[in-house]
Order: structure tokens, then sequence, then C-alpha cells
């Protein structure tokens, strides 16, 4: 009898614990997946409603550059750093349009359209100014 209650509470432990665990997971799961929409949602905003690029995105390659020139890195070095910058923020922003071209948080196919138009009118923007308007132009917001 004692054995059958030991075996009894040590499975109801570690059902116990199986639960708790999943919660755990399905909770930070869930955080993770917020965080990344909202991320989503403030570089699209950053984008097409203030026209510049999402912080987050272009800080490191600023930083390079701002090393590079500091430590008097060559002309060719601060080039290939801002050429990797300009062409990992068009890497995420081709993302960003995949996202919201299947995102079903967008209201209405018209707001789908206005936010696809205004982050490809930005991607064009970011081609033709190369990196130097992408990495180092300074924004007023």
């Amino acid at each position: 009898m004692d054995a059958l209650l030991f075996w009894t509470a040590l499975w109801l432990a570690g059902v116990g614990l199986f639960v708790y665990l999943m919660i755990t997971l399905v909770r930070r799961l869930v955080v993770r997946f917020s965080q990344g929409v909202e991320a989503n949602v403030r570089a699209a905003e950053s984008i097409v409603n203030d026209e510049c690029v999402p912080e987050a995105w272009a800080a490191p390659y600023r930083q390079q550059i701002e090393t590079l020139r500091r430590t008097v890195g060559s002309e060719a070095e601060i080039e290939r750093a801002g050429r990797r910058g300009h062409k990992d923020c068009l890497r995420q922003l081709d993302r960003l349009v995949q996202y919201f071209e299947k995102s079903n948080l967008v209201d209405s196919a018209e707001s789908r359209h206005v936010l696809l138009t205004g982050l490809q009118r930005q991607r064009e923007r970011w081609v033709a100014g190369g990196w130097q308007y992408v990495i180092e132009r300074e924004y007023d917001h």
C-alpha cells in the first residue's frame, strides 16, 4: 500500500511538473510572438510614417562605421560596412513586406495596400539613395 501511494504521488508530481513546464513554455512563446509582432508594427510605422530606417536595423552599422572612422579605418572598409548595412536593411525590409503580405493584423485590403505601397516606396528610395542615405542619414524625429 505504501509503495502504491509513493508511485501515485511520484506520478502526480511528474504530471504536475510537466504541466508547469508546458504552461511556462507557452507563456514564453506568447511573449516572444507578441514582441515580434510589436517589432514589425513599429518598424513599419517608422518606415512608412517617419520615412526612416528603424534604429535597431541601422544602429549596429552606424556604430561600426563610427568605430572605423575613429580608428582610422580605410574608406574601403567604411564603404564595405556601409554596403553590408544597406544590404541587410533592404533584406529586413523585404522580410517585413512579406510579413505584412501574409499577416492578418491588417484590418482591410485597402489598409494592406496602403501599407505595402508605403514600404515599397521607401524601398525604392533606399535603393536609389545608397548606403549613405540608409545608414548615415540624420532624421528629424
